[in-house]
This record gives C-alpha cells, sequence and structure tokens, in this order.
C-alpha cells in the first residue's frame, strides 16, 4: 500500500475515533470506536473506489477481513459495505463501515446510523426501504401451476434474484440490476431473457416487469428458499432481544448476520406478533458464547443458517432491533415458508 494512502487512512479512522495498534505491512490492528479489538487488511488507492475495484480487491480470501480504503466510493461500493459485504473506510469526508456499521461521529464510539435505544422494533431506513409491492398483488396472484417452474440442476439464484429486484424496486437497467446483486451484465440479460414475456424492456433500457402478479407467482412458484442448512438455538430471551443478541455476536465474528424470519416481517409489516427468529449468516457462528443453549431444530426459538443464496444480502434493507442497526431480509423472503 502507498505510503500516502497509509497516511490519509490512519488520518481518517483516527478522525473517527478509532485507535491503532500494531502494524505488520498492510495488516493493521485497531480498536473500534466502541472499544472492541479488530484487526483488518487494508487494501486501497489514491483514487475513487468502483464496484468492479472493490470486488478485485474485497472478495479475497485469507485470515483477514480486509478494510477497503480511498477518498471516496461509488453508489454501489457503499450499499455492499453497508450490507456487509466488507469493511469500507472513506478518508475524503471520513465514513467508515465496519461489518455493516457505519461510524461517523467523531470520537463517540456511536455509529452513525444507529437510531435510538428503545424496546421496539424499528422501522427501516426511509431512503432505502424498498418500494412497497403494488396494492392487492397477492390477491390477484394467478393459479402457480400455470407459471414456468425451476426443474433442477444448478439453482438459478440469478434469475430468481433479478425478478425479486423488479418486484421489490420497480424497474431498473442492466447495469444496475448487476452491480446490486454483484454479477455480470451478461449473467443479468441471461436472466431477463429466462424471464421471458414475464418481463419488458422499455426504449430507455429500463426493465420492468410485464406484470407484477404474474410475475410474482412464476417466482414463487420456482424459488426453493436460500438453501443451507438450520441449526437450533435456544434463549429465555424474548424473540426481539434473541435477534439482537445474536447479531451482536455475528458482528463481533464478522460473519455479516441477515435478520430472516419472524422479525423481518415485523420490520416491514409492523405489528405482527413476534415468533422464531432466524438468522442468516456467511459462515456459522458459534452462538453458546451469547448464552444459547444447542437445541433440535423443532425445538428451537432462533435457528442460524448459512444460505447457499448469494443474493440474499444483495436485496436486504437496513432497520433497528432492540437498538441494534441490522439487516433484515426484503420482504419477499421474509414472507416466504422456505426449509
Amino acid at each position: 500500500m502507498l505510503n500516502e494512502v497509509a497516511a490519509a487512512s490512519e488520518a481518517g479512522l483516527r478522525a473517527l475515533g478509532f485507535r491503532i495498534g500494531e502494524r505488520v505491512g498492510d495488516s493493521w490492528a485497531l480498536i473500534l470506536p466502541n472499544a472492541r479489538p479488530a484487526r483488518r487488511t487494508l487494501r486501497g488507492d489514491r483514487g475513487r473506489i468502483t464496484l468492479s475495484e472493490a470486488r478485485k480487491r474485497g472478495d479475497v480470501g485469507g485470515a483477514e477481513r480486509v478494510l477497503l480504503v480511498a477518498p471516496s466510493a461509488s453508489p454501489g461500493v457503499l450499499d455492499a459495505a453497508r450490507l456487509g459485504r466488507w469493511d469500507l473506510l472513506l478518508w475524503e469526508a471520513p465514513l467508515a463501515l465496519i461489518n455493516g456499521v457505519a461510524y461517523e461521529a467523531i470520537g463517540t464510539g456511536v455509529p452513525s446510523d444507529a437510531p435510538r435505544r428503545r424496546d421496539r422494533l424499528g422501522q427501516p431506513a426511509p431512503l432505502t426501504q424498498p418500494a412497497p409491492l403494488p396494492a392487492g398483488l397477492l390477491e390477484r396472484l394467478p393459479a402457480a401451476e400455470a407459471l414456468p417452474s425451476h426443474t433442477g440442476g444448478r439453482p438459478a439464484w440469478t434469475r430468481w434474484a433479478v425478478a425479486r429486484l423488479l418486484l421489490l424496486r420497480g424497474g431498473a437497467p442492466v447495469g444496475h440490476l448487476s452491480d446490486v446483486l454483484g454479477v455480470s451484465r451478461q449473467a443479468v440479460s441471461r436472466a431477463l431473457t429466462q424471464w421471458g414475456a414475464l418481463v419488458r424492456r422499455d426504449g430507455s433500457g429500463v426493465w420492468t416487469a410485464h406484470d407484477d402478479a404474474a410475475l410474482l407467482g412464476a417466482w414463487l412458484a420456482a424459488y426453493p428458499g436460500p438453501g443451507g442448512r438450520s441449526e437450533g438455538w435456544w434463549h429465555p430471551l424474548p424473540p426481539l432481544g434473541q435477534a439482537r443478541a445474536a447479531v451482536l455476536l455475528a458482528q463481533r465474528e464478522g460473519a455479516s448476520a441477515l435478520l430472516s424470519g419472524s422479525v423481518a416481517r415485523q420490520v416491514h409489516t409492523p405489528g405482527l406478533e413476534a415468533g422464531r427468529v432466524e438468522v442468516l449468516l456467511r459462515t456459522p457462528v458459534d452462538l453458546r458464547a451469547a448464552g444459547f443453549e444447542a437445541v433440535p431444530v423443532e425445538r428451537a426459538s432462533l435457528l442460524t443458517r448459512v444460505p447457499r443464496d448469494p443474493t440474499v444480502w444483495a436485496t436486504a434493507v437496513p432497520a433497528s432491533v432492540a437498538g441494534q442497526p441490522v439487516v433484515v431480509a426484503d420482504r419477499l423472503l421474509a414472507d416466504g415458508n422456505f426449509s
């Protein structure tokens, strides 16, 4: 890493209240503003970081999580960092995103996007919440047997995610869908072609659902769920307290927790009764460190799963649970009764 990039990164981290410890090459020991220790491998350059550059530098294996450093970043890079895909430090107007939590307030140790502490479930951030599904959409749903479905073979994660994005967020060009999902434009174009007459392209290159109800029906008939094996856990805390405890531990472990199940449904439809919590993780986390007991799935008050579907994070939305900034599964994934 260039000396001037290292110097700018150090200044940005200190301005945000981070403390810097031992450095071994590009591997830095950090103390976060909330007093938690972390070690990151810094990767960056002097220019604005783009999504393709972030994928190249941030999506690498290794013992340490990468911290992307740059003066500024494209919206796609920021969105992915907010969902925990990679960690990010921007030093031009200092901002750090660590495990999806943003730090902006100088030296306060309070994430800038953290809501006021409260007992009830908060609302998603209004600027990033997906557009609501059209009124009466589920009532107009056609019969599933008349619609195309997946017939086996390799799961069509990109195909299903493209449909989900069009239903949740409205029309978009191929390039935007590619950036959000982190896949090539060719993969998105192929997925749109597979949906056939259920989607259409206007003269400006924006793709939309030809009929929302028909596309939703096709997606419901085809999508098998996020996949992965569920693990069962039990804790005496109420559901929201369990969700918060699991998320805090997962963030500490760098596992990028994504809340689904009843908690996500409550975020999308406030007032629903809390039920069993489901947490999607990028890597397995042993919740016994947070006071949970491992139990069979049928006895569990909380389920964890490392999903096979890599797109579940791409359509997630920010929210707060018991005062903890989190991300939750999108409305379609949360509403689905997937095994």
